[in-house]
């Protein structure tokens, strides 16, 4: 398992049971959001999740409201 902090938020990347790669973070109002970045991203270990969690927040950056 890493935790990682990006775009402000800590972002906790583990593998399941299945073997699959999962990122778990804090979502809206305090819910917490998990997405299969094996089926997302093809990551395959927690290295590669990593990778493509920060890849993903660099491409699509919080913009707080601004257009």
């Amino acid at each position: 398992m890493a935790k990682i902090k990006v775009s402000g938020k800590i972002h906790d990347v583990k593998k399941n049971k299945k073997g699959e790669v999962i990122v778990d973070h804090a979502g809206n109002i305090g819910k917490y959001d998990k997405i299969n970045l094996t089926k997302k991203a093809g990551a395959k270990t927690v290295k590669e999740g990593e990778k493509a969690t920060r890849a993903w927040h660099k491409n699509n950056p919080h913009t707080k409201g601004k257009k």
